[in-house]
């Protein structure tokens, strides 16, 4: 595997797929019952057709293939329509939707675009049409989501107080949460995140995170192994880059990184 990390290609890469996902989310969000958690409008990695995709909708998939950066409509695991964004804008691709899935036997004009979250400005301000991306940088998006898929998978796919491997498109991180102590109240329960994120506000390229909470005292964080470090302004977790890491080494030491979070930061927390 060869990650080209151009992180100021990536930055807009991400900012233009980022609004773009959007879409796909609204799809289970408005056809599907109401849910305060936004759970429905999470996103999944489908390793077979190497796009994110939404839940079920009565039968009915939506997903984001970055290749060409369209949206596709899927049912039996097989894409049955696709929807260009390059050169589109937002709203034309929104009614484009709309008239797909009424295509398809679903109700498209219940779909709307308002959101339960605010995205960040860089993305909120791409008005115009969706343009273009280089190809390159499309595929390392897509390797760098399907690697950290396959990683969560295999790292947490067996530890039972993990949830499932989701990607929140409010952040389009791609995580799973492990709940040491549950408690009805979020702030009040134990947990670690760990995850894949493209990049946002803090870090402006690719890399991987784990976040325990509630945050440990200073003194009782551990060393990570290089090149991992720590962040602590804002927020307190374990940061990777994808920049940083060796070529030929990347599974493995997202691998290393993770259980070390795991193994570590359960005896803290």
């Amino acid at each position: 595997m060869t990650l080209h990390i151009n992180k100021e290609q990536l930055s807009e890469v991400r900012e233009e797929t980022h609004k773009a996902v959007q879409l796909v989310a609204m799809v289970p969000r408005c056809l599907l019952d109401p849910d305060p958690t936004d759970g429905t409008a999470s996103l999944l990695w489908d390793k077979h057709l190497r796009q994110l995709v939404s839940q079920d909708v009565h039968g009915l998939v939506a997903g984001f293939e970055f290749a060409h950066q369209e949206i596709h409509l899927i049912r039996n695991g097989q894409v049955i329509q696709k929807i260009a964004t390059v050169g589109c804008t937002y709203e034309e691709v929104f009614k484009a939707l709309k008239v797909a899935l009424t295509e398809q036997g679903q109700n498209g004009e219940a779909l709307r675009t308002d959101l339960p979250y605010v995205l960040p400005d860089a993305v909120v301000q791409r008005g115009g049409p969706f343009r273009e991306q280089n190809a390159q940088d499309l595929d390392t998006l897509t390797m760098l989501y399907e690697l950290s898929s396959e990683v969560l998978e295999g790292v947490f796919g067996d530890v039972k107080e993990a949830s499932g491997v989701r990607c929140w498109p409010h952040h389009y991180d791609l995580a799973t949460l492990v709940t040491l102590i549950a408690h009805e109240n979020p702030e009040k329960a134990k947990t670690i995140g760990f995850g894949f994120s493209p990049g946002d506000e803090g870090y402006d390229e690719p890399y991987f995170y784990l976040t325990p909470w509630p945050y440990p005292e200073p003194g009782l964080l551990f060393d990570l192994t290089p090149p991992a470090f720590w962040n602590r302004e804002g927020w307190t977790g374990g940061v990777l880059k994808a920049a940083d890491l060796s070529e030929g080494h990347e599974k493995e030491t997202i691998i290393d990184y993770f259980k070390e979070g795991f193994d570590k930061l359960k005896l803290i927390v």
